[in-house]
């Protein structure tokens, strides 16, 4: 997001805040922030989920919140009900994007496959300029090839490539154009080796038909027959060596393919890692408190270091950040009226 895009986030959250009063809903929502800002994941999707049942205390912030939390918690099924919840409710909100990519992503991930299609594609059709635009794609690829749709896959990968050389995605999409390439390969060769191996049961039972043929026929006819058969057998055995020795060949390729892919992919995503760590650090969070809250304040700051799903990095810190802001708020307020 942009720094206006920040900025929005920040000036909703002072208006938010100058409207709570201690009911129940907007209660949970500021406990719900407080858990968000420290990265308790769980507590805070019970107190979200608490929150927005308040109409009050429902909002797009508080939905995209519980949204996040619920993946970042493993819930993928709550999070795909609230992604429909936030569709319907909030459709021109400025995480609307984000929530029907997201959408489809969960469908995927949840074996979904022709629903997350169609979900991805809403989301290509809706948001074209998108920064997700490309994960998109990606998954809807994935979607085509867990179904064996390997010629419709085929095209989104290639798409990713020649228009998205840049994106995460790249490496993956190229690896499955190769993964697919090969198995067609391999398929191919399998199939000759069905026919030829049918072909030589045929052979080798008309040779044995010939031998049990041999005292009711000459001696020179079938010796000439025998040996002819014979011939075709070993041509026949021969071709078969060959297509089995192509195949071994083949799948030893696709494992050195594979290793050097993943090896690839490996290296990119621990460059990104490094560059969303340093950006991270360069970030501050500045609020005016008194002098002698600051080591309180200090502590709040502090977040759990978690695993993260890095296409929901920025927007979680973001939230993060905007939960720390209305917890500061909340703690002046509180000194003031002391």
């Amino acid at each position: 997001m942009t720094k206006k895009s920040i900025a929005a986030i920040i000036f909703t959250a002072l208006i938010s805040f100058s409207s709570f009063s201690q009911d129940n809903g907007q209660s949970a929502f500021l406990e719900g922030c407080v858990a968000y800002s420290q990265g308790d994941w769980n507590s805070s999707v019970f107190l979200l989920k608490k929150a927005v049942a308040y109409p009050e205390s429902a909002s797009a912030d508080a939905y995209y919140m519980l949204i996040t939390a619920e993946l970042n918690s493993e819930n993928e099924a709550d999070a795909l009900d609230d992604c429909n919840t936030f569709l319907l409710n909030y459709p021109d909100s400025s995480y609307a994007p984000r929530v029907q990519y997201t959408k489809g992503k969960i469908l995927y991930s949840l074996g979904e496959y022709e629903k997350a299609i169609i979900a991805l594609s809403d989301f290509c059709h809706q948001y074209p300029k998108d920064d997700m635009y490309s994960y998109a794609l990606f998954y809807i690829g994935e979607s085509f090839y867990a179904v064996y749709k390997y010629e419709d896959a085929a095209e989104i990968y290639a798409r990713i490539v020649s228009d998205y050389p840049d994106s995460e995605k790249c490496v993956a999409a190229q690896y499955r154009i190769e993964s697919i390439s090969q198995r067609s390969r391999e398929e191919k060769l399998l199939y000759l080796l069905k026919q030829t191996g049918e072909e030589y049961l045929s052979a080798k039972e008309d040779y044995e038909k010939q031998i049990r043929m041999y005292n009711s026929d000459t001696i020179a006819t079938t010796r000439k027959k025998l040996q002819d058969s014979q011939k075709k057998n070993e041509e026949l055995e021969n071709q078969i060596n060959d297509l089995e020795s192509q195949i071994a060949s083949l799948r030893a390729e696709m494992e050195k393919t594979n290793a050097t892919l993943a090896a690839t992919q490996l290296e990119k995503e621990q460059i990104l890692l490094e560059k969303n760590q340093a950006e991270a650090n360069v970030k501050t969070v500045v609020v005016e408190v008194p002098v002698e809250k600051e080591s309180a304040v200090e502590d709040k700051k502090e977040i759990k270091k978690e695993k993260v799903n890095s296409e929901y990095d920025s927007d979680i810190e973001l939230l993060k950040y905007k939960a720390f802001v209305i917890q500061s708020l909340l703690d002046q307020q509180k000194e003031a009226e002391q």
